[in-house]
């Protein structure tokens, strides 16, 4: 069995087929790939937190369900199996190196468009213990991993199936680099540019201070879905920084946030008591950003592209962004930092 196989079985692209080929030259991991059955597949379902049609259609096709689509065929093993050799392979990837996973939405096979759910499932016992390794809470190790059914959800949503669009995103978390504190998530990273963020010159970043030079330790905050209460974002922002310290072996003084809740144009609109406005209005703008309407579709609407005339107007912040867009104007993904409570 090999990727070529793979390929030609569900229909995939020469992307995947490359995806797969370096998975495959991958050392066998220490820990053979298992996927979960009975109450341990129970448990991790749990775990992930899937929506209940999501987690109904998910179960009809874990293997040995009993449903047809339960059975599996060499070639579905293999590819969950390659999966779990990247996530094991990565488990110790550097901070600030990204891995890119095939989204595969558009498989027509639905175990293909979730396959990296059984990848994610397979991985959880060494998730918790390599966070109780680190002295990490198992509470907040299940409130990470609750992230997994809300990314199966946004995908749902954009794409009308049973999908994991972010699949590269998911993963990051079986890597140590994603833990939820409360109302905010948070990514060891570094101040330095790339994916959108941007920083400051060194002559710049060294007026700062320090733990503010390109290059020094961060943490990236990144934002859940539904509300920005501003009681949930002091509390997880209290926790920040004592939490990297006591369980990440770094001291950062600083987090960043790349975001297209950051455009400051927001406060036109939206006004100045909003929870956006009143989110953003904690950070201290860096560059000028970069193009965020395809952002702005994706998490106000739900939709995969830019597409005005089918966008809904029922709040005022779809209004807005709609109302901005016909007007001629656009939308920016900015980035912004502010300093961490001791």
């Amino acid at each position: 069995m090999d990727s070529v196989a793979v390929v030609e079985r569900f229909g995939l692209g020469a992307d995947v087929r490359a995806w797969l080929e370096e998975a495959e030259r991958l050392p066998e991991p220490v820990r053979a790939l298992e996927v979960p059955v009975g109450a341990e597949a129970a448990r991790v379902l749990d775990l992930f937190a899937l929506e209940a049609v999501d987690r109904a259609e998910v179960e009809a096709l874990w293997p040995g369900s009993g449903a047809s689509l339960g059975e599996w065929p060499p070639e579905l093993w293999h590819l969950v199996g390659c999966m779990y050799r990247r996530l094991c392979a990565d488990a110790d990837l550097p901070v600030g190196r990204w891995r890119d996973w095939p989204a595969l939405v558009e498989a027509e096979d639905p175990r293909v468009r979730v396959a990296s759910l059984w990848a994610f499932a397979a991985r959880v016992p060494a998730q918790f213990e390599a966070h109780g390794a680190l002295g990490v809470d198992p509470s907040v190790t299940a409130a990470t991993l609750a992230d997994v059914g809300v990314q199966v959800a946004r995908s749902r949503r954009m794409f009308g199936r049973l999908c994991v669009e972010t699949a590269a995103w998911v993963a990051a978390q079986f890597r140590g680099r994603l833990y939820w504190l409360g109302g905010l998530q948070f990514e060891p990273g570094l101040l330095v540019e790339g994916g959108g963020v941007e920083w400051y010159s060194e002559e710049e970043a060294a007026g700062l201070g320090p733990g503010m030079g390109r290059g020094d330790v961060a943490l990236r905050l990144h934002i859940p879905t539904g509300g920005l209460d501003p009681v949930s974002v002091d509390g997880a922002l209290g926790r920040a920084r004592g939490f990297a310290r006591e369980h990440l072996g770094c001291d950062p003084v600083v987090a960043t946030c790349t975001s297209w809740l950051l455009d400051p144009r927001w406060g036109g609109v939206l006004g100045e008591e909003s929870n956006i406005v009143r989110f953003q209005r904690r950070f201290t703008l860096v560059g000028g950003g970069q193009p965020g309407d395809a952002d702005v579709f994706r998490f106000v609407f739900g939709m995969p592209r830019v597409d005005v005339g089918s966008a809904p107007r029922r709040t005022r912040l779809e209004r807005a962004v709609v109302e901005r867009l016909e007007s001629g104007g656009s939308w920016r993904v900015r980035t912004g930092w502010l300093r961490l409570p001791e």
